[in-house]
């Protein structure tokens, strides 16, 4: 009689579609509705909180489960995620914003520098350095004019309130200088933007996936209003989607956003170039939300486009 053998059973992954890494408590809103469209669409969704981050990481070690996707909102803010993508790129997961392509956006001195050999129109804009003097700061606020802008080369808090409007003086640098000591500014020519029908043009423009998504953008209110068809018609918008695409093109990023704004002369300027973590929160919930509509359109353009991905 021939002995039986035993083979042991091996236990496959359990393989999700779309990981998404979130941690900021308004991102609640957004994240859960990504999640609950996957599912309408027959795709399995896999949040991951600090709570359950380091129960996943055990996971994916033991190769219990796999991503395709993986949408990341929490490594930024919080190095306890850093490990989770670092992970997640030697499994060649897919990202919808890749780590390497990521490391080129942090610093916007290099950002203003390729965009401009890439012939992208920016405002004028000089470097402040820490150890700049007196006269060379305004030798450089000559140059660009007033009113200006500073702003932080590298991201200094969520939400771009690292930035400075309507400078004007030596003294206006110094201050936002000492606020947030030993970083390397710019100082911008500030866009004085026309109007369309008593908006100003100022737009904040999102880029999902191959599509482009204007939406209107009020610098000193904050406030969202959704661009319609016959805007773009109307004001000639046309632009707004053709430098979106042009610095999605250069970047290769899934997912980000772009400021925008037409001044007097009908001139397009990219006024703050890159935000790969947009603010996601509703107009519905938040009066300096976005437009509820823009959102819809977001998540609806990831689950779908996911594919397209490389």
């Amino acid at each position: 009689m021939t002995p039986k053998t035993h083979t042991k059973k091996v236990k496959l992954p359990r393989v999700f579609d779309l990981a998404i890494a979130w941690n900021w408590e308004f991102d609640r809103d957004f994240v859960f509705q990504i999640n609950d469209i996957c599912l309408k669409k027959g795709l399995k969704p896999y949040l991951i909180h600090p709570y359950n981050l380091y129960e996943t990481l055990q996971l994916i070690r033991e190769k219990l489960i796999k991503f395709r996707y993986f949408f990341d909102r929490a490594s930024d803010t919080d190095s306890r995620f850093i490990e989770l993508v670092q992970l997640l790129q030697k499994k060649r997961v897919l990202f919808v914003n890749h780590p390497d392509r990521l490391k080129w956006i942090d610093d916007k001195v290099l950002v203003h520098m390729e965009l401009i050999n890439n012939k992208v129109p920016v405002p004028t804009t000089y470097i402040y350095y820490p150890t700049d003097e007196r006269q060379a700061i305004l030798n450089k606020i000559k140059q660009v004019g007033v009113p200006f802008v500073v702003k932080p080369a590298h991201s200094v808090e969520r939400g771009g309130m690292g930035v400075l409007l309507n400078a004007h003086t030596v003294e206006d640098a110094y201050h936002w200088h000492n606020r947030y000591k030993d970083f390397i500014f710019l100082l911008q020519k500030q866009i004085d933007p026309c109007l369309m029908e008593k908006k100003p043009a100022w737009f904040r423009v999102y880029y999902i996936l191959g599509r482009v998504i204007p939406s209107w953008w009020d610098p000193q209110t904050h406030i969202y209003d959704a661009v319609t068809e016959k805007e773009i018609q109307k004001f000639r918008l046309g632009h707004l989607f053709d430098l979106t695409a042009g610095i999605a093109n250069i970047y290769k990023l899934g997912f980000f956003s772009t400021e925008i704004a037409v001044e007097k002369r009908r001139r397009f300027y990219v006024v703050d170039y890159i935000n790969d973590q947009c603010d996601m929160r509703k107009k519905s919930k938040f009066s300096d939300g976005v437009s509820d509509e823009i959102i819809d359109l977001i998540v609806n353009e990831l689950v779908d486009r996911l594919p397209s991905i490389t």
